[in-house]
């Protein structure tokens, strides 16, 4: 029979000063950083996607960097990669945010653009009657 009063590793839990979650945390930041690499390599695949592509490619390699420096700061708690970790995401989140902008915009050409051709498609008609 085995002593209640000791614990053993297994059993201990784990106190870490961001919280209980911050593994789970980390896990999910790291999935999110792979399919945003992967999503920036398929859309590579065609020359006008490699425009957001490589962008996209570059901020997810920043984001998962600055979660390889959370796993350092959870395993020795240094301030330094913990400071050095919200930098890269800063890094890579700039980037998204230029692409998210680039994109709306793109998107509000491309529906101006169907409507303008909608628009002359309506006037063709009715020139032609």
């Amino acid at each position: 029979m085995q002593d209640p009063t000791i614990q053993t590793a297994a059993q201990e839990p784990f106190n870490h000063p961001m919280g209980p979650g911050f593994g789970a945390t980390l896990a999910d930041m790291r999935f999110m950083g792979w399919v945003s690499l992967i999503y920036g390599i398929i859309t590579c695949l065609s020359i006008v996607g490699a425009l957001v592509g490589v962008p996209m490619i570059i901020a997810a390699h920043r984001f998962i960097e600055g979660i390889n420096r959370f796993e350092v700061y959870r395993q020795d708690r240094s301030e330094g990669e913990l400071r050095t970790g919200f930098h890269e995401l800063g890094r890579s989140f700039r980037i998204q945010k230029i692409l998210v902008v680039i994109h709306l915009v793109l998107t509000v050409g491309y529906f101006c653009f169907l409507f303008l051709l909608g628009g002359l498609g309506i006037l063709a008609e009715l020139a032609g009657t």
